[in-house]
């Protein structure tokens, strides 16, 4: 007899050959809260006719008050798991009846700005260790366009500050790494940080050989969590008058943006960011509203004569 909470694991099972573990990761909280709504209204999964996906949306916006953005997350996920259900014939209906949300319209991670940059920069004073933590963690992923999770898994042996480059994993795909480069000041700020972490490590219960470490109470000198991360950055957007969404993403957003504004190939781009598709990387050939006709009249526009 298939149970709930046996289909879930053994999709996550499924899942985890061949995904990262990121994506294991997204699918297992968007289908943790599908899971929880069906225990709740105590419906078996094989038996789920196709108005509860209607009533679990209705929950999600209704009750949840999710976004769109995670809205759209939660419905790929569960359309995923039905596939694969139907597949081994456990349900009685394809996925294609399962609705697709529609995502908000708007941005989610703007790009942050050079001049956003440097005004978060300059908050930073070197003598505190956890500000020049997070002073180097800025301008590392400026500097370099790594995901926050591909940041939090460097290790301090992975850098070659000689070169100025390192090696990390790409986590969104398998089985895959590329080298990453960085600037002189971004290695000047690097070098500060690590002779500092060096002495909070040998002091430290925690033997990490994380790059950005945790420097709360409990957790000093274990490596950094991203939620620790993502705190930083709500603070210190306030604190710099930034008043649009920047993340640590948002980095990885903006150092696609100057590569195009600087010619960089899309193919190049797309090794740098660690794409699997070019099509991701064309994400970032896209213009902001004004620049449009701006190009039309200076490249297209035909002449009078």
């Amino acid at each position: 007899m298939h149970t709930n909470e046996k289909l879930y694991e053994d999709f996550l099972d499924w899942l985890r050959i061949g995904h990262s573990l990121e994506t294991v990761s997204s699918y297992h909280w968007g289908l943790k809260i599908f899971m929880d709504w069906c225990y709740g209204n105590n419906l078996d999964v094989v038996d789920i006719k196709e108005q509860a996906f209607v009533d679990f949306a209705i929950y999600l916006k209704e009750i949840r008050r999710v976004k769109n953005s995670t809205h759209a997350s939660y419905f790929c996920a569960l359309r995923t798991f039905w596939r694969w259900l139907y597949k081994r014939k456990i349900v009685q209906f394809a996925e294609d009846v399962i609705p697709v949300p529609k995502q908000d319209d708007k941005e989610h991670y703007p790009f942050v700005l050079s001049q956003e940059v440097d005004r978060l920069l300059v908050l930073f004073d070197d003598f505190y260790p956890d500000q020049l933590r997070d002073k180097a963690i800025v301008a590392f992923l400026n500097a370099t366009g790594v995901r926050l999770s591909e940041m939090i898994s460097v290790d301090f042996g992975h850098l070659d500050l000689v070169e100025r480059k390192a090696i990390v994993k790409t986590f969104k795909r398998t089985n895959h790494k590329r080298e990453i480069y960085w600037d002189a000041k971004t290695n000047e700020i690097l070098e500060k940080w690590i002779e500092v972490r060096n002495k909070i490590e040998r002091n430290s219960r925690y033997k990490s050989d994380s790059l950005f470490i945790n420097l709360s109470h409990n957790k000093y000198g274990a490596r950094i969590g991203k939620h620790a991360v993502q705190k930083m950055f709500r603070k210190y957007r306030d604190m710099a008058g930034i008043e649009k969404k920047v993340t640590a993403h948002s980095f990885r957003h903006g150092f696609g943006k100057r590569a195009v504004e600087k010619d960089v190939h899309p193919s190049h781009l797309q090794k740098m960011l660690g794409h699997a598709k070019l099509n991701t990387t064309m994400f970032y050939m896209g213009v902001a509203d004004g620049e449009l006709e701006r190009i039309y009249r200076q490249k297209m526009e035909l002449s009078a004569v």
